[in-house]
């Protein structure tokens, strides 16, 4: 088994392994697979050959029995050579079984070969058996019409071999072995140092996944390699830039090296210091060389892995740098220190930077002394670093002790001792905790009682001295000050505190509350007259339109009255005819006429009546409540403009409607009553001069979006550019004097908008009519009220 994996392993290409492996295995499949079938091909030949000569031995049975019942001999003859003619038949036997004679084909006697098959079958005639013909047959034919099959097929199934194992080489050539040769190739490319160019191939086989694999990997690679150079490159430019030095102190050697930057630090040249620690310890300064080299000698016995030291070196000029120097200790299993490794930087500028912001710090709380306002400043352990003399004249805490950087709940408690916070316990200094990790606040029992929210102190699971968000309060001092304390967090820990002395803007401010409050007030009585004459408006509106209707009915009313008092009298005359025995046949037939005629009119005016009494019903009841229901849009509309025709029959004017039928809206339809209705007495009122005759079309369509577009159109006198965009305020009327209430187009706009949920636009040229455009959704949506925003104050 290991000769074979050796030899296996030797095989060079893997098309070879492929053709090793598909060959015999394809010849093993096709010959199982072969054999099977011509086995059972064998056998159908044999079966159909027996079934032949039984067929031809049945036929001929009964072809000989007249001929052996005559002992017609030279018939039988006849019929034994046409039997012969088969050349499936290599003897035949017929036996006369009455004459006890045999007749055989070819010869007398023929004796069958050992692998002929025979079939015998019985001569009747007349009942009787007569005689037998034995069939005596050879599988030859059989064996030569399998033998050429299996040719045939041998040569296919050879030439499908062939294509087989050429198709699967050229695919494997394809598929395997170009993105493999590729492959070969950008490896050894990458191995020579070439670069690392990816393998042109791409597929999403196995193969193609690898080559992805490997792009993806050479690219990684090229980007690792160029982030190396570029880091090696920002390491040489970073020590150079920061005035840097790397250096190596082995302690077992006491080996001391330097890169090249240390002695241009310090002025040098590369050779002109000697790489020693002697050599680094005669550059100290006098002062602090003893220090320097304690702590070094300090860095061998205790067991810390980075240190950080600054001090003072001599330049070649004779003035002195300050250095700082880092190191890290390589130790062994003891703790014993092996090697130190460090950066010496130059670091003067820094030094001076912090001389200078130490003096400027000295200047700033000089400034901060002489402010108007408290400051002060707390660092993230809670503790008072700075503050100036106005913080402590604001607080009432003597200067000396805010100086000592006291602990900030320290100075709460302090307050509170000297009645800072008179009485009232709220505020939230008393419920800062900051900076005191597991201790109440100041005058608390740490149990948060006070009301004031977990911003004031410690959230829950976060731990003391946290302030995340700035927050501002007033303070009321005993002496009837006010002082304004604003507080917000710094990014690294702690806050600052300003102190405002705001007694005369706060007593301002209260004013100004006060007569907000009252501004608020009138407010509110202004909103409420103006729902009132909204009301008022559209009770107006609907008393109109009860006087209209009512008027429209009178006519057929008093129709039906009249025909019905007309019927009466003519039923009297006919009863007292009918009583003094005078009445004829013509007065009977003429009381029939006037009783149908009478009875059409009655019937007709009232149903017109109802009709109108109907519509009028709907259209009221729809104003004057806000039931969400579905309706048709057109016959609405002609219910609402037949609701106002005696207004209209008033004067010349008139109304057309311009909608699609079939539009059916989901909305509220006294709101859309309302809004017709308005803009139709708006238009009557403003639009025509009393004597013109003026034109309105409310023209509907629907929009691609689902929407109802209706478009209000007057030819009246227009409206003024100056008025335009001031026709939907409350109040604004043209004709103040004339009993414009100036609520009409308000009352519109607001049912437009909110009510059915749509917008309302206008257009108008003066003397060329106005159009209002009105944008509605056929499923109008369930309104919403706004929740009263209460007015926010800010406590003192």
């Amino acid at each position: 088994m290991t000769r074979i994996a050796e030899a296996w392993r030797r095989v060079p290409t893997v098309s070879a392994k492929f053709l090793l492996i598909l060959v015999p295995s394809l010849v093993v499949t096709v010959s199982l697979f072969s054999a099977l079938f011509f086995y059972d091909r064998h056998k159908d030949l044999q079966t159909a050959l027996r079934e032949k000569v039984a067929t031809i031995a049945d036929v001929n049975a009964a072809a000989l029995s007249n001929t052996l019942w005559t002992f017609d001999v030279q018939a039988v003859r006849n019929v034994i050579q046409a039997i012969g003619a088969n050349r499936e038949l290599v003897c035949i036997e017929v036996s006369d079984d009455l004459a006890g004679e045999l007749f055989s084909w070819p010869e007398p006697g023929c004796p069958p070969n050992g692998d002929a098959g025979i079939e015998r079958r019985p001569i009747r005639a007349q009942g009787l058996q007569v005689g037998t013909i034995a069939l005596h047959y050879s599988h030859a034919s059989v064996r030569e019409q399998l033998r050429q099959e299996v040719v045939n097929t041998a040569a296919l199934l050879l030439l499908m071999l062939a294509g087989t194992v050429a198709a699967a080489l050229a695919a494997l050539r394809l598929t395997v072995g170009r993105p493999l040769r590729r492959l070969i190739a950008s490896i050894l490319e990458s191995e020579r140092g070439g670069g690392h160019r990816p393998v042109d191939w791409r597929a999403a086989d196995e193969l193609g996944r690898v080559i992805q694999a490997h792009n993806a990997m050479l690219s990684r690679l090229g980007r690792e390699e160029a982030a190396l150079r570029k880091s090696e490159q920002r390491l040489a430019l970073a020590i150079t830039a920061t005035r840097s030095s790397v250096w190596d102190y082995d302690l077992r050697t006491g080996q001391y090296w330097w890169s090249k930057e240390f002695p241009a630090l310090l002025g040098y040249g590369a050779a002109d210091l000697t790489m020693t620690a002697e050599t680094w310890a005669s550059l100290l300064h006098p002062d602090e060389a003893e220090q320097v080299m304690a702590e070094s000698r300090r860095r061998l016995r205790d067991r810390a892995m980075a240190y950080s030291a600054v001090y003072r070196m001599r330049r070649q000029d004779g003035r002195w740098a300050w250095i700082e120097d880092r190191a890290t200790a390589q130790r062994d299993p003891d703790g014993r220190a092996r090697r130190l490794t460090g950066t010496m930087s130059d670091v003067t500028e820094r030094v001076r930077a912090e001389l200078d912001l130490a003096h400027e710090r000295n200047v700033l709380q000089v400034t901060l002394d002489n402010t108007d306002q408290g400051i002060i400043k707390v660092d993230r352990d809670g503790r008072v670093v700075m503050a100036n003399s106005r913080a402590a004249e604001l607080l009432n805490i003597p200067a000396e002790i805010l100086a000592g950087t006291p602990q900030f709940a320290d100075m709460v408690a302090l307050q509170r001792r000297q009645g800072e916070f008179g009485e009232m316990g709220d505020d939230p200094d008393l419920y800062l905790t900051y900076g005191v990790s597991g201790r109440p606040p100041a005058g608390g029992d740490g149990n948060g009682d006070g009301g004031f929210p977990d911003m004031f102190g410690d959230p829950p699971d976060e731990p003391a001295g946290t302030i995340d968000q700035p927050f501002t309060f007033k303070r009321r001092r005993p002496d009837g000050r006010i002082v304004e304390v604003r507080t917000n967090p710094l990014p690294e820990g702690g806050f600052v505190r300003t102190l405002t002395d705001v007694t005369v803007e706060a007593r301002s401010a209260e004013e100004i509350f006060h007569a907000m409050q009252e501004l608020e007030r009138a407010y509110a009585d202004l909103k409420e007259t103006q729902a009132s004459l909204v009301q008022a408006e559209k009770m107006a509106s609907l008393a109109l339109l009860v006087a209209g209707v009512a008027h429209e009915i009178n006519t057929p009313i008093g129709i039906a009255f009249g025909c019905a008092t007309h019927l009466t009298g003519r039923t009297g005359a006919l009863a007292e005819a009918f009583e003094r025995g005078t009445m004829r046949k013509s007065d009977l037939a003429a009381y029939v006429a006037t009783a149908s005629e009478a009875s059409r009119l009655i019937e007709q005016n009232l149903t017109r009546a109802a009709d109108l009494i109907q519509s009028f019903k709907r259209v009221a009841v729809d104003q004057t409540s806000e039931e969400r229901r579905r309706f048709d849009m057109l016959a609405y509309l002609e219910e609402v403009v037949t609701s106002l025709g005696p207004t209209l029959r008033k004067s010349r004017h008139r109304v057309a409607i311009a909608c699609s039928p079939g539009i059916v809206m989901d909305s509220f339809p006294g709101a859309l009553s309302q809004v017709v209705t308005n803009l139709v007495m708006n238009a009557l009122t403003h639009a025509f001069p009393a004597d013109g005759k003026g034109h309105m079309v409310i023209d509907v369509d629907e929009t691609p979006d689902g929407d109802v577009e209706i478009r209000f159109a007057d030819d009246g006198a227009g409206i003024a550019a100056e008025n335009l965009p001031k026709v939907f305020e409350p109040f604004f009327t043209t004709r103040r004097g004339t009993g414009g209430s100036g609520l009409g187009l308000h009352i519109v706009f607001n049912l437009v908008t909110q009510s059915l949920g749509g917008r309302i636009s206008v257009d108008s040229v003066p003397g060329d009519g106005t159009t209002f455009t009105l944008r509605i959704p056929k499923t109008a949506a369930t309104p919403q009220v706004p929740a009263p925003v209460p007015l926010e104050t800010e406590p003192i």
